[in-house]
């Protein structure tokens, strides 16, 4: 029988973190079935560089080679050219195009950093790949939606005061600023976690169209800036439209 989203049971250790994790599988694709992909590039944002100073480096796995697919698989071996400019990676021993392993030690998920530079060192950067979460751990409590516009990341703080990626499932991503599909999942998750009194943060809503005051915001421009909302805000946003 095919794998159902529903068939899921988010669950959390706190030793291993987050393994409710579930693989797609196709001659020539690996990648998860459920988990969205989330990617950052190296920005201004001061919620992007929170989450990547806490990852610790390790081996590559089958996880990693999820992020990267199979024709750049081998380079999760590679050296950096900061490390060996002989590596196979490296570009004219001084350019760069290698990926560098990691794990989120709160989620336990992977993450998988391409390194992008040129020969001249004119242009170098970072884009970190990751899955989000598909939940928090048991018990904890959103403390606040951030929408992050220069990363272009939506986050939650949980009342323990840690910095986790929106939970989000695959093919349902969400955005603010216009009518269209991403406010909308953003507007049914808003109602989702004030209906739950902010402890109910899965991915997954319902068919029906959110209420006006919540999907309009998120549709306006008001919503398009990097803010932080607190529960009370948003549970004041679904009432009356309005977050302040």
């Amino acid at each position: 029988m095919p794998y159902q989203p529903s068939d899921l049971q988010p669950t959390y250790n706190e030793e291993r973190g987050y393994w409710h994790f579930v693989l797609y599988l196709e001659p020539g694709m690996v990648g998860s079935a459920c988990n969205a992909s989330q990617s950052l590039r190296t920005s201004s944002s001061p919620y992007a560089a929170e989450w990547m100073n806490r990852l610790v480096s390790c081996a590559p796995d089958a996880l990693h080679v999820t992020l990267v697919g199979p024709d750049d698989a081998p380079r999760l071996w590679h050296d950096c050219v900061y490390d060996d400019p002989e590596s196979p990676s490296a570009v004219g021993g001084a350019g760069c195009l290698c990926w560098q392993t990691s794990r989120d030690p709160v989620t336990g998920l992977p993450v998988a950093a391409n390194h992008y530079r040129t020969v001249s060192g004119n242009i170098e950067h970072w884009t970190h790949n990751t899955y989000a979460p598909l939940g928090l751990p048991d018990g904890q409590r959103l403390q606040s939606l951030i929408i992050d516009r220069e990363a272009e990341v939506f986050w939650v703080r949980t009342d323990h005061g840690v910095l986790h990626f929106l939970p989000e499932e695959e093919g349902n991503g969400y955005n603010v600023g216009y009518g269209g599909g991403g406010p909308t999942e953003l507007a049914s998750m808003i109602e989702k976690i004030i209906g739950s009194d902010g402890y109910d943060i899965t991915p997954g809503t319902s068919n029906d169209l959110p209420g006006t005051h919540a999907l309009n915001w998120t549709s306006s421009k008001a919503a398009d800036r990097t803010q932080e909302l607190t529960l009370d805000q948003l549970k004041l946003l679904c009432r009356t439209g309005q977050v302040t």
